[in-house]
């Protein structure tokens, strides 16, 4: 696997969305997938929300002539306030014309650095319409674009508010309790933790807190730790194991800052059990001596939960820091809503489900994985524009907030500086493996017309750079062509 598709979030910045003041969650709707084609231009107006970006030295105050005056006379730092703010975002017009990609496209795709299987497509978001398309119908390994249907999914089925428990019950015996396992990775021990700039959850102190105060006090001697709802393999068909061990963790449904040995960085080493580790960290603030295995008995009481941030956030930080292991929990409690299990293959049924009831042909596709680390995945640029386009008219519209912008974001953030004109007109999610590169998102034209676009390239030998800055510069010419 290639890393430089996933940015580290602690340098990749974006401004995180605020939580909600009410902390209780919003009960799952378990509707089927809805078909909606049309498309909503208020959507694009919410697109083009301008981001301001202020220059540092504008927020640098001067005060030490007023912490000690000498003259009682304040004077004005030069450069406060700023004369004007900066926007980041391109704006959209309705009204504006639409460009002819016939012809400017088939010399842009003709890059050399695109020399294996290119597939391309580009819809107007406006109306639909497919206006160019070059092998758009052909699956090709789609790497972490792939977590754009992951993203789809879980607000189509989950919704925005949504938030996974974590939960104790009463145990077998007086002097035990159960830490019964709801999915979610992101829990810190006391607060502070990898996901806490963009996704902050629940901690292990605050649930130990509520268990002992449920408990009059009294520490029970024994923690077991109930992971029977997720069964399946720890590891995705077609993932490398080596994987395992900093791109992602073994797929567990109760895990602390993602199972990372080291929280403050994204690819550090991955423990190989991450949920016996947290249960052992949770059994040390309770007080409690012993961890085992169990399985909560039907009808035990509830003494404590707990729950991760909502969905929207947990979108925004997979989405924009391109977080493997975060996609694959969510794609697995879409999955446990919906079917009734924390399966890959029901995780796959889902999607599959969901893509159609948005309008995608199917034909072809493969899922694996809700993250893009296999490369045995399969899906076409063709999907990935009407999937979009769907959730354009639908309640999964938040997807396209939680995009990278170009130059300035997320995984793109230290993209495009061959194609400068790109940043701030580009929005779209990365994908990298070894032998794939891609990018699905939306741009706005030069003349203010809003597009949503995919390119996947797999078998390239041109070498990764070469293929990401052939990426970069065609959405780039796309933007500009004025055609």
């Amino acid at each position: 696997m290639s890393l430089s598709d996933n940015a580290d979030p602690k340098v990749a910045s974006s401004t995180p969305h605020a939580r909600p003041a009410a902390p209780a969650p919003a009960r799952p709707q378990k509707q089927g997938p809805r078909r909606r084609r049309r498309v909503l231009t208020g959507v694009l107006a919410a697109l083009a929300v301008l981001v301001t970006v202020a220059a540092a030295g504008g927020l640098l105050w001067q005060i030490s002539a007023v912490a000690a005056p000498r003259t009682g006379t304040f004077t004005t730092p030069e450069a406060y306030p700023p004369a004007a703010v900066a926007p980041v975002l391109a704006s959209t017009n309705a009204d504006a014309p639409v460009p002819d990609l016939q012809s400017v496209l088939p010399a842009l795709l003709a890059d050399a650095g695109l020399n294996g299987s290119l597939s391309a497509s580009f819809a107007d978001a406006l109306t639909g319409e497919v206006l160019f398309e070059q092998e758009g119908t052909t699956p090709l390994a789609p790497a972490s674009s792939m977590k754009v249907v992951t993203a789809v999914a879980a607000l189509e089925h989950l919704g925005a508010e949504y938030r996974i428990p974590t939960t104790v019950v009463e145990g077998p015996t007086e002097d035990s309790v159960v830490l019964v396992a709801g999915g979610d990775v992101t829990l810190t021990v006391d607060g502070e933790g990898y996901y806490t700039e963009y996704a902050d959850g629940a901690s292990l102190q605050e649930l130990a807190d509520l268990v002992l105060e449920a408990r009059g006090g009294t520490a029970p001697a024994t923690v077991y730790l109930d992971t029977s709802v997720f069964t399946d393999n720890p590891k995705a068909e077609g993932v490398p194991t080596t994987d395992l061990e900093t791109a992602t963790a073994p797929m567990a449904p109760f895990m602390v800052d993602g199972g990372r040995v080291d929280n403050t960085q994204k690819y550090a080493q991955h423990y190989p059990d991450p949920a016996q580790v947290a249960a052992e960290q949770f059994a040390d603030l309770l007080g409690a001596a012993t961890v085992a295995d169990g399985t909560a008995e039907a009808g035990a009481a509830e003494l404590a939960v707990v729950y991760s941030a909502p969905l929207a956030a947990l979108v925004d930080e997979l989405i924009l820091t391109s977080d493997n292991l975060l996609a694959d929990a969510v794609s697995l409690q879409t999955a446990l809503v919906v079917e009734g299990e924390m399966t890959w293959a029901a995780m796959s049924s889902v999607h599959l489900a969901t893509l159609e009831g948005l309008g995608v042909d199917n034909t072809g596709l493969v899922f694996y994985d809700g993250s893009g680390l296999s490369p045995t995945n399969r899906m076409t640029a063709n999907g990935f524009t009407q999937l979009l386009l769907g959730a354009a008219g639908s309640g999964s519209s938040a997807v396209f907030g939680s995009l990278p912008v170009a130059g300035y974001s997320g995984t793109l953030h230290d993209r495009f500086g061959s194609a400068e004109e790109g940043k701030g007109v580009v929005r779209a999610k990365t994908g990298t493996l070894t032998g794939v590169s891609s990018l699905t998102g939306t741009l706005t034209t030069v003349d203010g017309r809003q597009l949503i676009f995919s390119l996947i390239s797999n078998g390239a030998t041109s070498g990764e750079v070469a293929v990401e800055a052939a990426l970069d510069g065609i959405a780039t010419g796309v933007a500009l062509c004025g055609c």
